[in-house]
């Protein structure tokens, strides 16, 4: 496609001299070909802005000044001389010095420029498709990754992926709270991108919180093995997460270098691990409740378990009182409204309440 005729015709429509049935020919050529237009507009456009002018990046390496030296040096080398079909007595007629230096500036260029051009085209980065899932506060969400592994989002999360999710790395970026039930792939490892850490699995199910106004990031492992990275300094040793553990991971100030660690103690700078119980079943752990749709009080204070029931029920729940803040419980949220939940809580612990719409005032 790309050869001497097809220079031949873009140099004869440059220069004017096309005739109907080349201008046809040329046509079929370019609408057969988008590589073909798409060469036909760069030297179109060199041909009408000029020598000194840039036409776009791409172009930016081919100045026309240069193919006109070419053009010239060839020129010295050889007279072109073009035969047509012309009406009796007439004699033959030497190429115009226009469509020479077009002609063999375009052929030259074509030919030598055809992949340079086209590798770097083709080499540049391409955007990539992100797709986006998100659970709204007072709504939860189940989804099916393009690999299969199954994903419950938390109220207030929101998942990303890109269309290249299944290429070489399994990558996806949580802000908010996710279960993840993961198909294992050794050639393709998992992992969850957040804030502060990043956790890299291959087959496993696992808990992920990690909101941005909170003050840490936690991991919790079901079964498997998961390996959490520390994002905010590269190069500090990996943590590895064993069955019915917890890491929690304190959001601090990373000026200041942490101790180096292999296996970190639970008094880490940044991380503490703490055992689960292995006898317990998901839907009874705190961490992990949710996905069967409980939410369990149990240890913390109010205030803490407030901020999981204000995404629970899409309110927001102001304490006008330190002391209620402060009370620590154990309730199991199942299915009740907020105003049956919070009445049930009120049989355990002495607080009062007012609710105005979606905000919800503690004395």
């Amino acid at each position: 496609m790309i050869n001497d005729r097809f220079a031949q015709l873009i140099a004869r429509r440059l220069s004017g001299e096309t005739s109907e049935e080349e201008a046809k020919e040329l046509e079929l050529l370019l609408n057969e070909d988008p590589q073909a237009h798409y060469f036909y507009e760069i030297f179109s456009n060199y041909w009408s802005v000029g020598p000194q002018k840039k036409v776009n990046d791409l172009q930016e390496e081919i100045h026309f000044q240069q193919i006109i030296a070419i053009a010239e040096k060839e020129k010295t080398d050889s007279i072109i001389y073009e035969e047509e079909t012309i009406p009796v007595g007439s004699s033959k007629k030497i190429i115009t010095l226009k469509r020479l230096l077009v002609a063999a500036a375009l052929t030259g260029i074509i030919l030598t420029s055809y992949f340079l051009i086209f590798q770097r085209k083709n080499a540049l980065p391409k955007e990539i498709a992100v797709n986006e899932i998100e659970a709204k506060k007072g709504a939860r969400s189940f989804m099916l990754l393009p690999d299969g592994t199954k994903v419950w989002l938390n109220s207030d999360s929101k998942l990303e992926y890109k269309d290249n999710f299944n290429d070489s790395i399994r990558e996806v970026t949580l802000s908010g709270e996710a279960y993840f039930d993961v198909v294992k792939d050794a050639e393709h490892p998992f992992v969850v991108h957040t804030s502060d850490i990043d956790i890299r699995v291959l087959g496993t199910a696992f808990n992920v919180k990690s909101y941005p106004k909170e003050s840490s990031i936690e991991a919790t492992l079901i079964h498997g093995l998961i390996e959490v990275t520390n994002k905010k300094l590269p190069g500090s040793p990996k943590v590895i997460l064993h069955p019915h553990e917890k890491l929690v991971f304190r959001k601090q100030d990373y000026q200041q270098l942490p101790v180096s660690i292999d296996k970190p103690p639970a008094t880490n700078k940044f991380f503490s691990i703490a055992p689960l119980p292995k006898k317990i079943s998901d839907t009874a752990m705190v961490e992990t409740s949710w996905v069967y749709n409980k939410l369990i009080f149990d240890g913390e204070t109010f205030k803490e378990f407030a901020l999981k029931m204000e995404r629970w029920y899409n309110v927001r729940i102001i304490f006008k009182s330190e002391k209620a803040a402060n009370i620590s419980s154990h309730y199991i949220i199942e299915n009740e409204t907020i105003e049956e939940a919070l009445k049930a809580l009120q049989e355990i612990e002495k607080f009062k309440y007012k609710i105005n719409g979606n905000e919800i005032e503690i004395f």
